[in-house]
């Protein structure tokens, strides 16, 4: 069977369109994102919606405030970029989902647990890492890039209702600052 062509206008076609300067974007937005080390911004370009059992623990990888730039595309998986000052990242945790990234500016350290206890690895511009799904991750921002005042990375993770866990040790941080309630 061959697949079909369509033949979109103009219009059709600048609708999947976002100017990196017009993305929508959030500071904070997540549990740990206004803590010291954690701040980040957030870049919602296609894909996310909130998963459906959102609760328990559960959060969507990206706020669920911040509405994608593309929104019309039902494209099976989501698009963002985080944005951070060195010394800025995520908290330890995991997906449901393949997460994948690559640095865009600056240098960062993407942190794992692996079968012998955390382990890292430092990356630059256009590097690339995927983590599994079900693998506890986080990143932090090392260096901005040359003239930048913060590091930017590219993500995209698997699904169109992706969620995420805390780890039991970012969740106890989270409920010491006051971000989150006992369970």
């Amino acid at each position: 069977m061959t697949i079909p062509v369509i033949k979109p206008s103009r219009d059709d076609i600048l609708r999947c369109v976002v100017h990196f300067d017009d993305m929508p974007r959030i500071d904070g937005g997540l549990p740990d994102a206004d803590l010291p080390g954690y701040r980040r911004s957030f870049m919602n370009i296609m894909g996310f919606k909130p998963p459906e059992d959102e609760g328990g623990g559960r959060v969507s990888p990206v706020p669920s405030s911040l509405r994608a730039a593309i929104t019309h595309l039902q494209t099976g998986f989501g698009m963002a970029m985080v944005e951070a000052e060195p010394d800025n990242g995520v908290m330890m945790h995991v997906h449901d989902t393949n997460e994948t990234f690559m640095v865009l500016e600056g240098r960062w350290r993407m942190t794992w647990e692996g079968d012998q206890g955390n382990d890292s690895i430092e990356m630059g511009r256009y590097d690339v890492i995927a983590f599994p799904p079900h693998v506890q991750r986080q990143f932090h921002c090392i260096e901005a890039g040359h003239g930048r005042t913060k590091g930017l990375l590219l993500g995209v993770i698997g699904g169109d209702q992706p969620s995420a866990e805390y780890s039991p040790e970012a969740v106890q941080v989270m409920i010491a600052a006051g971000k989150l309630q006992p369970q």
